[in-house]
């Protein structure tokens, strides 16, 4: 059976360093290359990563997964559902039972027995208010938002994603980028708010830093395929597009290539399009995006990780960003 010695002897690197990229370590800086060489390896070898044993000693987790994501948000934006299943086999491979599973949206009330929990995964953009309802509960893990200092968490560096695709246009050329995103909203026990979307707001800063922002080029609505359409024909209506549009999500990004489509014009010809995530389709429709891959099976792992760590006697509470990658397509216009 492969170990952690013979892939490091593959790729070059110590041992310590394939076990703590192997292990979702993503405090070890090493740059995203080297993390795929080390998985490759992984994988030619046949490396199967030994469990943790120590958790079989433990008591017995109680879990309770909670989603801020409607079950119809899911099937047209993956991005909260591949984190969900990523957890949901983690789990499973570890034997952890989810006790139970909650979703709350919008204005929707969520009620959750949690006297049987003994710990909380939090998916989506929380108050702290809310999960003070369970004092019992000390293993929390928010995934997607640091909900509290206090609080393990699991986030994208969105800041960091956004900087690198505004870069990348730039280098191509284009000196108006307009932004198309959707709403970001926190929840509490006293219903929600519109809160800062980073994305919106790096673009927002970078912009202003050059001197190129105008905000009549910035349009925000729900994270939907329909709203990236209709964003998108309220861009193409007025006089003076920008040529390049950074957008929030690739089902939005979809819904803005067939606006511009039905109003005669090609992406990336005429509008070069940047979104995130890399959903599945992103590499199928024409032209193939152009987007930041978010790591949301990554994201899932880790937050299963955490949880592990919290029961195995870590008190001090962490907060992983983990790194995202521009893939390079057609529609940005430059050569993939």
């Amino acid at each position: 059976m492969a170990t952690i010695k013979d892939i490091a002897q593959m790729t070059e690197l110590s041992s310590a360093t394939v076990s703590r990229v192997l292990n979702n370590d993503y405090s070890i800086s090493v740059t995203d290359e080297t993390r795929k060489k080390i998985f490759e390896a992984a994988h030619k070898l046949n490396y199967k990563k030994v469990k943790s044993l120590t958790y079989k000693r433990k008591k017995t987790l109680n879990l309770g997964l909670i989603i801020w994501c409607s079950e119809e948000r899911e099937d047209s934006d993956p991005y909260f559902l591949s984190i969900r299943q990523a957890i949901e086999r983690e789990c499973d491979e570890l034997g952890i039972p989810i006790t139970s599973t909650f979703r709350r949206y919008e204005d929707q009330e969520l009620n959750i027995d949690a006297s049987q929990l003994n710990a909380l995964i939090v998916i989506g953009k929380v108050h702290p208010d809310y999960i003070e309802k369970y004092p019992h509960i000390n293993n929390i893990v928010s995934v997607d938002y640091v909900m509290d200092n206090n609080i393990d968490a699991v986030i994208t560096d969105f800041e960091d994603a956004t900087s690198k695709a505004i870069e990348h246009l730039l280098q191509l050329g284009h000196q108006r980028i307009g932004y198309i995103g959707g709403a970001t909203i926190e929840f509490s026990s006293k219903g929600y708010k519109p809160i800062a979307d980073l994305r919106q707001e790096k673009h927002k800063k970078t912009m202003k830093d050059l001197g190129m922002y105008r905000p009549e080029d910035v349009y925000v609505g729900t994270w939907t395929m329909e709203a990236g359409y209709k964003l998108m024909s309220e861009a193409l209506d007025k006089k003076g597009t920008p040529t390049a549009f950074l957008i929030g999500s690739d089902p939005m990004a979809v819904g803005a290539i067939r606006a511009i489509d039905e109003y005669g014009l090609k992406a990336p010809d005429d509008i070069a399009i940047v979104s995130f995530d890399d959903i599945p389709i992103a590499q199928f429709i024409n032209p193939p995006l152009t987007t930041v891959k978010v790591y949301t099976e990554e994201m899932g792992r880790t937050a299963v990780k955490l949880l592990l760590d919290r029961e195995e006697g870590r008190e001090i509470p962490l907060h992983v960003k983990v790194p995202t990658k521009l893939i390079i397509r057609k529609s940005c216009g430059a050569k993939a």
